[in-house]
């Protein structure tokens, strides 16, 4: 302590001996203090980052829009956004390899396709001269071969359907006739079995007028039906289902 304060003498006597010296001992403590404040103003936290720089990680409590401490951030501070991943689209459908080989259509009995096309062509067949058909149900008349008897009741009982064809082709005294496309398994049917099998005939129905100023034409057509086999191994129509 002794030597400290003989140290302190030693050193004020020593700039008291100079004008110069004096003034220095004033100024200094001064330039310190200016020195000290330009270090700490160029020593000013960086900027925090406000989002998630591409490849980087995101600030966690930023990211869940919490503090470190719990609580939500300030009003003006804003929370850190997450880059969505990117990558290319999910594939749909199976992996591309062979396809499943289509199922070849069921072999149809010749005779419900005969007694079928022999039913629709018939029903369709129309005369309407003077002197022929008396009205629309004589083609049904007509079909009774291909028919059950319990079916040809059915078909054959007076109605008013085909009145305004009839007409039509009264006045222009036509005759029509029917042209079977073709007879094919209905889409959803059950499979032909040894009794019964569900077919479809498309057809198409040709007019032609014999009236003078008359005019024909040409209408497609379609129907679906069953046809059964009887104990004696014939084949007739014994249900209708669709006819357009």
């Amino acid at each position: 302590m002794v030597a400290l304060t003989e140290l302190l003498g030693a050193v004020v006597g020593w700039f008291a001996r100079s004008r110069r010296r004096q003034i220095a001992l004033l100024v200094l403590p001064l330039l310190v203090a200016v020195a000290l404040t330009a270090r700490g103003g160029g020593d000013s936290p960086e900027p925090r980052p406000t989002g998630v720089l591409a490849g980087g990680g995101a600030d966690r409590s930023a990211a869940n829009g919490a503090d470190e401490s719990g609580g939500q951030p300030g009003a003006g501070e804003p929370s850190a956004t997450t880059v969505p991943a990117t990558g290319l689209p999910a594939t749909t459908g199976p992996a591309p390899g062979p396809s499943a080989p289509t199922r070849a259509a069921p072999p149809l009995p010749a005779g419900a396709v005969k007694v079928a096309t022999s039913y629709a062509v018939t029903v369709n067949t129309h005369d309407a001269r003077p002197g022929k058909d008396h009205g629309f149900l004589d083609s049904y008349l007509r079909a009774r071969p291909y028919l059950t008897p319990q079916l040809f009741t059915v078909v054959t009982t007076p109605s008013r359907r085909g009145d305004v064809e009839w007409g039509q082709w009264q006045q222009a005294q036509a005759t029509v006739t029917a042209q079977v496309q073709q007879v094919t398994l209905p889409d959803g049917a059950p499979l032909p079995t040894a009794t019964a099998v569900y077919l479809q005939v498309q057809f198409r129905q040709v007019v032609t007028a014999h009236a003078a100023g008359a005019s024909g034409g040409v209408q497609p057509g379609a129907l679906t039906l069953v046809a059964a086999r009887t104990g004696s191994g014939k084949w007739l129509v014994s249900q209708l289902l669709v006819s357009t």
